[in-house]
C-alpha cells in the first residue's frame, strides 16, 4: 500500500513544490503545509486499504502499485486541468481518487516469470 501512496504523492509533489517557489512564506508555514499535504494525500489511498480490509483479493507487484498510484494522481490532475472539476470541488477530486484506489484493490495483475528449461 505504501507504493501506491508514493506513486500518488510523486505526481502531486510536483505542483506543491512549484507553489513553494512562487509564494513567500515563513519556514513554519512551509513545514505546516508539507505536513498537511502528506496527511491529505494519504486520504485517497485509504480507499485501497478499506477495500483490502473488506476482502479484496486483487494482487499486484510493487511497481504496478506505484504506477497505479501515479496514474490515479494524473487522472485526478487532468480533471482539474481540463476544467471538468473546479478548484472549489477539490473534495470531489479526492473522492474520485478514493474510488479508483478502491477499484484497484480488486484488480489482479500477475507477472509471469520466465523459466528456462534445458532440453538436454
Amino acid at each position: 500500500m505504501i507504493q501506491l501512496y508514493f506513486g500518488y504523492l510523486l505526481v502531486h509533489l510536483y505542483s506543491v513544490i512549484g507553489m513553494f517557489f512562487k509564494a513567500t512564506m515563513t519556514i513554519e508555514t512551509i513545514i505546516f503545509s508539507i505536513i498537511v499535504f502528506l496527511i491529505w494525500s494519504f486520504v485517497p489511498v485509504l480507499g485501497y486499504f478499506i477495500a483490502k480490509v473488506a476482502g479484496a483479493k486483487g494482487e499486484m507487484n510493487l511497481w504496478m502499485l506505484f504506477f497505479s498510484g501515479a496514474l490515479v494522481s494524473l487522472l485526478e490532475n487532468i480533471l482539474f486541468y481540463f476544467n471538468v472539476l473546479s478548484i472549489e470541488q477539490n473534495s470531489t477530486g479526492t473522492l474520485f481518487a478514493f474510488v479508483l484506489f478502491f477499484i484497484i484493490a480488486f484488480i489482479s495483475i500477475k507477472s509471469k516469470k520466465l523459466v528456462k528449461t534445458s532440453r538436454f
